[in-house]
């Protein structure tokens, strides 16, 4: 099962940074809107990608189960093991902050402001993240 994990953990969040930053640029479309320019805002298509995106970066956390499984332990990978747990509570909150907005819409100022300068904070760590990951993949000879 691990061997799988293996492979599975760097295609899936590969496909959630893909996911990610779709709907980062449909939330600066958004952002454009808001401040007079005309663009059209996909709404439900956001919402569906951003949950999908913040749902499989959690799911990230497979990998500390992959690193027990194969390892015996879960930090051994440093900086991507430790820069996971900003990530997963990151993508928690951009999930209960879309939740919100979605669920209860409404004119709104600091939330949407707080949802995407957290989630584009979200992406710079996950950008990190893909690059600590390639290089422990190049280490386990991946």
């Amino acid at each position: 099962m691990s061997d799988v994990l293996f492979w599975l953990h760097p295609l899936m969040q590969v496909f959630a940074a893909a996911l990610g930053l779709w709907a980062m640029w449909q939330g600066v479309q958004r952002f454009r809107m808001t401040h007079g320019v005309k663009v059209l805002f996909p709404w439900r298509q956001h919402v569906k990608l951003g949950a999908w995106a913040l749902a499989l970066w959690l799911l990230g956390a497979l990998g500390f189960y992959v690193t027990h499984s194969i390892f015996g332990e879960t930090h051994i990978t440093g900086a991507h093991a430790f820069m996971a747990w900003p990530v997963m509570l990151l993508a928690v909150i951009g999930l209960g902050t879309g939740y919100v907005m979605d669920r209860w819409k409404r004119r709104r100022v600091w939330m949407p402001l707080v949802h995407g300068a957290l989630n584009v904070l979200l992406l710079v760590l996950v950008a990190a993240e893909c690059w600590t990951g390639v290089e422990l993949w190049e280490s386990f000879g991946g």
